[in-house]
């Protein structure tokens, strides 16, 4: 990771949406293969990603985004200051 856990998890990389209660977002390792919701590649088992977390219409939902995705997002946003 380029960047502190703390920098991806406060990053507000999902945005803020009214329509999503309890909403988290944070580093974790993934146990099991999943898709990136940006680039759609795969993030291996293992490695680290950015989990969102919350409930829409009242059905738990999850998103996993890697960790390439979120760096160019935080550079576009934040810029080099980030570190």
């Amino acid at each position: 990771m380029k960047y502190a856990k703390e920098v991806y998890e406060n990053s507000d990389y999902y945005g803020s949406d009214e329509d999503i209660v309890n909403h988290k977002q944070k580093i974790v390792k993934v146990r099991k293969q999943h898709e990136c919701c940006q680039c759609e590649k795969s993030i291996e088992v293992k490695a680290n990603a950015l989990c969102e977390t919350g409930f829409v219409d009242g059905m738990p939902a999850r998103a996993y985004t890697c960790i390439d995705c979120c760096d160019k997002w935080i550079v576009e946003t934040e810029g080099e200051e980030a570190e």
